[in-house]
């Protein structure tokens, strides 16, 4: 049976989590929660052995009344069922539409996701969980002192739109992308634009000595950096370039992105960097395993970073050269200090989920 809508979802969060023995996990990379072996009817779910999982909803863009069901996938053998969405989780969502959303992307970006994306949400309802996750995440940001009970229901949803997400992609990556829908191709785009923002500002730190570098290792040091490996994934799925596609007039903001294959010129960097890490006529993407991030920053230096060129920023983490973020993941020293170039233009950058990054990351 499916839950009542008059028990919130973060009650039913937090039941779990006094139950469960092993303790929900936030982690600088984003939230990994640790489900114990509790009984599924702890959940009181409806699994679903067969059956579409995003089931497609017939609605029309406006207010979501009460009763909206998301799709959630179990703690234990990850079976898919149910659950109403919250009062909690509905306020959020408004959150997100009059308030966060306008945070994210650039000038022209913002409306289709306030409008084109979410009417994605109605017919792909795993998307809730991405909106809730980023509104819940926006608000830690504005109020650092949040309640447990808003921890644990940022916990939540975060868990439930990554497992859905890639669930979902896997599902769809044995087939034909022509084969899905437009709207099923698009909600994978969004979901990844969404989760890609939300995982870079995910940080829980209560001091600078926690945070990466400066901890001690973890297995899940720079996790947030594998978004970049599955919106690759994603854009080969979606091809938001089809000119049906929600996102297709948002392209443009692509020309004049950064190509870390580029030739680095001998006046783009300080002189001490040619040397440090080896450029020259013959260093390329193939042979330097610090060319792409190095040729990366040389363009971005000259570059005024703004909700506009944000973009164009981003392409030193969604270019990564995996040899260097192995460097990176070991903290090697030169790796770490373009890196740390990087970091001194973004901090610049007003927006909320950027900061989170670049001032405590």
């Amino acid at each position: 049976m499916a839950v009542r809508g008059d028990e919130k979802i973060d009650k039913e969060a937090s039941v779990r989590q006094r139950k469960a023995h092993k303790k929900s996990r936030l982690g600088s990379s984003g939230f990994i929660c640790s489900f114990a072996q509790t009984s599924p009817s702890s959940f009181q779910l409806a699994h679903r052995n067969a059956g579409p999982v995003f089931s497609v909803v017939d609605k029309s863009l406006g207010p979501i009344n009460p009763g909206f069901r998301v799709p959630v996938i179990g703690p234990v053998r990850g079976g898919v069922g149910e659950v109403m969405l919250s009062d909690a989780a509905l306020a959020a969502l408004d959150r997100f539409r009059a308030r966060t959303v306008f945070t994210v992307g650039t000038e022209r970006t913002r409306s289709v996701y306030s409008q084109g994306a979410f009417m994605l949400g109605f017919k792909h309802p795993f998307l809730m969980h991405v909106f809730v996750s980023l509104a819940l995440l926006h608000d830690q940001h504005l109020r650092p002192q949040q309640t447990t009970s808003h921890r644990t229901a940022l916990a939540f949803h975060w868990y439930q739109a990554t497992a859905l997400f890639h669930r979902r992609l896997a599902a769809v990556g044995s087939v034909s992308p022509s084969t899905l829908s437009s709207s099923e191709r698009d909600s994978l785009w969004a979901s990844g634009a969404l989760l890609g923002a939300a995982s870079f500002a995910l940080l829980d730190i209560e001091d600078i000595e926690n945070a990466w570098p400066l901890r001690k290792p973890d297995s899940l040091d720079l996790d947030w950096l594998r978004m970049s490996d599955g919106k690759k994934v994603v854009w080969n799925i979606a091809d938001p370039t089809r000119k049906e596609s929600v996102f297709h007039e948002l392209l443009v903001e692509w020309d004049g992105l950064p190509d870390g294959f580029k030739a680095i010129p001998s006046n783009a960097l300080p002189s001490v960097f040619y040397e440090m890490f080896d450029i020259g006529p013959s260093s390329s993407a193939k042979t330097n395993s610090y060319h792409v991030a190095a040729s990366l920053l040389a363009q971005l230096l000259p570059r005024r970073i703004d909700d506009n060129t944000t973009i164009h920023f981003l392409t030193f983490f969604t270019q990564l050269d995996p040899r260097y973020r192995k460097l990176l993941e070991g903290k090697e020293p030169k790796a770490m200090v373009l890196l740390a170039w990087w970091y001194t233009k973004a901090v610049a950058h007003s927006s909320w989920w950027m900061q989170r990054r670049s001032n405590e990351g």
